[in-house]
């Protein structure tokens, strides 16, 4: 059409906005192919302001789940969140994973799955290489479906103090899209303490995580050595097309350039503080916290 021209158009839907380096927003919408969607024609400065409806905004429940490895330090921890409805236990729904059948509390017991819940460390950045044990994990989470009855799930280690209030008004400022959502909580890259995605994240995961392997392993000419919050990531970013928000409010940790002080856990915007592998210094921080 002619600049200053308003034109109907049907199409595949998408939201996304981007930075102007003066400071506006440029905002590019498509609509369903169903649904008629009126677009302005003309410069950039003399575009209409467009803001997506407050009904399109997605919503802040959570499925929280964990590993836990048996006859260790995890399973206190884990036994006290349960005590204190606290981290994944403050979710609205929850399931802890094992390789055992561990009874937490009254009525709480693991998910058993079928592996070992051993790896070795390695790879470029000298991490655990924990692919295929949380491939396990993942594989029961898609079996027990548990994610698809809530809008965002949450992946936490037992030893993250973590506080899911803070987690809930954060996600009020992130959006749903087509082939979902997830949260880069460094900017060294997605860290494992914490890791965050909308449904459609997750159902996108699923269905594309073979397509990211075999992509992967010719990258790489064999196996890349990542572990499982690096590959996740580079999946989900590189190959299937998610959307990577950056909020590096999620995670303070030491791994991540931490501030002075932060183990204090008086920082009331961050949501995760991590590590914490004993019961009285997860208390403290959990205490600050609070």
């Amino acid at each position: 059409g002619k600049f200053g021209q308003l034109i109907s158009w049907r199409g595949l839907c998408v939201e996304t906005s981007e930075p102007l380096v003066e400071g506006g927003l440029v905002y590019m919408q498509a609509c369903h192919a169903d649904v008629p969607q009126t677009w302005y024609i003309g410069k950039l400065a003399d575009l209409p302001p467009v803001r997506p409806s407050r009904s399109a905004r997605f919503g802040t429940s959570l499925f929280c789940f964990a590993l836990m490895l048996p006859g260790g330090y995890e399973v206190k921890l884990l036994t006290m969140q349960l005590q204190r409805n606290a981290s994944v236990f403050a979710c609205d729904a929850t399931c802890v994973y094992s390789n055992m059948t561990i009874e937490l509390g009254p009525g709480v017991t693991t998910h058993e799955v079928k592996s070992n819940l051993h790896c070795e460390k390695g790879g470029e950045f000298g991490t655990a290489l924990n692919l295929e044990i949380f491939i396990e994990i993942w594989n029961a989470v898609f079996r027990d479906g548990g994610y698809l009855r809530q809008d965002w799930t949450v992946k936490a280690d037992p030893d993250s103090v973590f506080f899911p209030d803070r987690l809930r008004v954060m996600l009020s400022d992130h959006w749903e899209t087509p082939s979902g959502t997830y949260l880069n909580n460094c900017r060294f890259g997605m860290h494992g303490p914490i890791e965050v995605f909308s449904q459609n994240a997750v159902t996108t995961w699923l269905h594309g995580r073979q397509l990211c392997h075999d992509h992967f392993w010719k990258v790489c000419s064999g196996d890349c050595y990542w572990g499982e919050d690096l590959f996740i990531d580079q999946c989900l970013w590189k190959v299937l097309g998610a959307s990577r928000e950056n909020d590096f409010r999620l995670l303070v940790e030491d791994h991540c350039d931490p501030p002075d002080g932060w183990r204090s856990c008086r920082d009331r915007e961050r949501v995760v503080f991590h590590p914490f592998k004993d019961v009285a210094s997860y208390e403290n921080c959990l205490a600050a916290g609070d």
